[in-house]
């Protein structure tokens, strides 16, 4: 498995950039001056990539009408600014795949490029300062806030070597249902804050107990858990 990037400028609209540069001054420092911004194209394969199929996802990435603003090397770490600045980097997290990565793979695949396994597109910001202006670590979390979603998107403080998480799943456990009964459950609802209501615990005691004659699994009461969510089963309509 390679993983290798390209880039494409800008990442924002001027109108977006704008925008975000007065909510920067506002929220965030006066001290910072201008801000320019790129996409990082974070692409995994099974193997090196030939010359042609380069030349293939080049095609496929670097939009139609803007050739030119696409690059095998980013322009905000390469190219030379006089002052003062500093880059951050944010993106989708590791675990889990993006829709937008889904399709681009699908697309990918459907033009001949089967060694193309994911690709992540994340957002660079070069933020640039007046002189001696700094970001202090605070107004770095404030400007980031401004960024990204905490909920699916996280900063890189380095360019991307690998999509692997570094974390290990918890191995599946039995729920022992049919041995403890109904406390059983009752157990696991509180330990892994499930939801469940009375009306719950005693339709998943019998159904398990009773009916599939077998315990559940750990995985299978979450599963049940977000099923049965108010968001999920919208129970007031």
């Amino acid at each position: 498995m390679v993983l290798f990037h390209r880039y494409r400028i800008p990442a924002l609209s001027p109108h977006q950039v704008a925008s975000l540069l007065a909510s920067a001054k506002l929220e965030v420092s006066q001290r910072i001056l201008a801000i320019e911004t790129e996409f990082c194209f974070n692409i995994a394969a099974t193997d090196p990539l030939h010359e042609e199929e380069h030349r293939t996802l080049r095609w496929l990435l670097a939009e139609t009408y803007e050739p030119d603003n696409f690059f095998h090397e980013s322009l905000l770490i390469h190219r030379p600014y006089p002052g003062l600045h500093a880059i951050y980097e944010v993106g989708p997290r590791m675990n889990f795949t993006t829709a937008w990565s889904a399709n681009a793979v699908s697309i990918c695949h459907a033009c001949g490029l089967k060694k193309i396994t994911r690709i992540e597109r994340s957002r660079r910001y070069r933020l640039q300062f007046e002189e001696n202006g700094s970001l202090s670590p605070d107004e770095e979390q404030a400007f980031l806030s401004l960024v990204h979603d905490r909920m699916t998107e996280c900063p890189y403080p380095n360019t991307l070597a690998s999509f692997a998480t570094g974390v290990t799943p918890e191995p599946v456990r039995v729920v022992p249902l049919r041995e403890e009964g109904r406390e059983a459950l009752v157990a696991i609802n509180t330990a892994m804050g499930l939801g469940l209501d009375d009306w719950d615990l005693d339709y998943y005691t019998n159904l398990f107990v009773n009916e599939i004659k077998r315990n559940p699994t750990n995985v299978e009461c979450f599963d049940l858990s977000q099923s049965n969510s108010e968001h999920s089963r919208h129970w007031f309509f």
